[in-house]
């Protein structure tokens, strides 16, 4: 449901304000990030953490609305939700495995030979055990050996205080990304079956890497060893029944009760026939038969496409991300 040109799901991770009618007659906002745009309800992460549950018919209006201004002394994320969203962290990035790793304290640096943003940053899921300049110029130096720029892969709000600390050193911020999740029962039950067939493998074959666009380029060759890392993952596409090329193509791994679907492409030829749908529900069911309850995506930030065909199948915002690199940003596909 789409309430009007103002507001829909491709504003999920947006901050917004949403007006809406109260029981008594009266009239209220409610202002938040949208986290969350289901067939009968929306909902609204308000700034004390609290998720604001709107049903559509009570909705008078809703926009978009500037993000607030930085603030000093902003309260810190609750302990639970920065667990919770470090361990899905945690669980991705076994997913999207790095063909070089290397911890230092509670930091994991990735190498993959510039294959992809997530291959090659960071992940801080603690503390590096070192001062952080000291730390920083481990990085700098580890990554300089591979001839890589160092970059930091931050997951917010989780890692706030050292995304403010690179701020405040100079380093940029780039490619703003969400995280979102779902049951992946109920997935399964949201998206009915398209009756379309979906073939999974276990490598890619040469046209699922045909088909897959990276940067709008042909993939390079460490492409190939990064997306066959992790123990559980496996390769979806939906044939062509003329013999082309894939008409759409996925992935899927599992690590850690968690299925993430990732490489989610449809040819434009193909665009318009729910093939999106049919690959999300494919994965799904993978990942269920492998003890995934819970599935995640990465979406761009202003994937706005992708952000409503998700929100439609009953995926929300879990958290957020975002790449940092020292001077001027250089974009990195997430």
């Amino acid at each position: 449901m789409r309430l009007a040109r103002d507001l829909g799901p491709q504003h999920l991770g947006r901050r917004v304000v949403v007006r809406r009618a109260l029981a008594d007659g009266s009239a209220g906002d409610v202002l938040g990030e949208l986290v969350a745009w289901g067939p009968d309800r929306l909902a609204v992460r308000a700034r004390d953490g609290r998720d604001v549950l709107v049903e559509h018919g009570a909705v008078l209006a809703g926009k978009p609305v500037p993000p607030p201004p930085a603030r000093r002394g902003a309260p810190e994320p609750d302990p639970g939700r920065v667990r919770a969203d470090l361990a899905l962290e945690r669980a991705a990035a076994q997913g999207w495995p790095p063909l070089e790793r290397e911890e230092l304290g509670g930091w994991l640096l990735r190498a993959s030979a510039g294959f992809t943003g997530r291959g090659n940053a960071v992940l801080p899921l603690g503390d590096p055990g070192l001062p952080l300049d000291a730390a920083l110029e481990r990085v700098v130096a580890w990554y300089a050996a591979r001839g890589l720029v160092p970059r930091f892969q931050v997951p917010l709000p989780a890692a706030r205080g050292l995304d403010a600390d690179l701020l405040a050193r100079g380093w940029q911020a780039y490619h703003p990304t969400l995280v979102l999740t779902a049951a992946t029962a109920d997935v399964l039950a949201q998206v009915p079956d398209p009756g379309v067939a979906v073939e999974a493998a276990g490598r890619p074959a040469e046209g699922w890497l045909a088909a897959y666009h990276y940067r709008g380029a042909p993939l390079p060759p460490a492409a190939r060893a990064v997306l066959e890392g992790g123990e559980q993952r496996a390769f979806l596409q939906v044939p062509d029944p003329d013999g082309g090329p894939p008409l759409g193509i996925a992935r899927v791994a599992v690590a850690d009760g968690w299925a993430g679907l990732t490489a989610v492409e449809v040819a434009e030829r193909a665009r318009g026939r729910g093939l999106a749908r049919a690959l999300l529900r494919a994965g799904c069911a993978w990942g269920a038969a492998r003890g995934a309850s819970g599935t995640y995506l990465q979406v761009a930030e202003d994937n706005g496409p992708a952000l409503a065909l998700y929100a439609g199948a009953g995926f929300a915002v879990h958290h957020r991300y975002r790449y940092l690199r020292p001077g001027d940003p250089v974009p990195v596909a997430p």
